[in-house]
């Protein structure tokens, strides 16, 4: 049983060695969302919830898009069941992502992933990620639409 530490390192390790099937053993059956009957995730950049199934569908479809897509972990805070941790992803963009085809361009996004956790499984995951930063640093959305970076 992992503590919500070793969870958040595997949300990121698991992404990054593109074992998305194994992530879904990490959420919590009858979880948080009753009417899944799951835990569950959310990206909130994106404005998409998922269920484990679905997050795996999610994060395939990121690593097509981002094949050397990596995520480190720059600092975490734990209280009791719940966690979140900073993540700086980075990749080069050579799939098509949100309906734009690739740019042939590297990108660092900065992330916030938040659990829940009923105390090994996690109950909630919500993934805020700065996808208007990302879209600038591909040139696909104006460096105003991304706060001025």
């Amino acid at each position: 049983m992992a503590n919500v530490s070793e969870l958040m390192d595997r949300f990121v390790q698991l992404f990054n060695a593109s074992r998305f099937e194994e992530a879904e053993q990490d959420f919590a059956p009858g979880g948080y969302a009753e009417e899944i009957g799951t835990g569950y995730g959310e990206e909130i950049g994106t404005g998409r919830r998922f269920t484990p199934q679905e997050w795996t569908t999610n994060s395939r479809a990121w690593k097509q898009a981002f094949p050397d897509g990596q995520g480190t972990i720059t600092r975490k805070m734990i209280d009791g069941k719940n966690g979140a941790a900073e993540i700086v992803w980075r990749g080069t963009n050579h799939g098509s992502l949100m309906g734009q085809p690739p740019t042939g361009k590297s990108v660092n996004v900065r992330a916030v992933l938040v659990i829940e956790t009923n105390g090994s499984a996690i109950t909630r995951a919500s993934h805020y990620i700065d996808v208007a930063g990302m879209m600038a640093q591909l040139g696909v959305a104006s460096s105003a639409a991304a706060g001025g970076r």
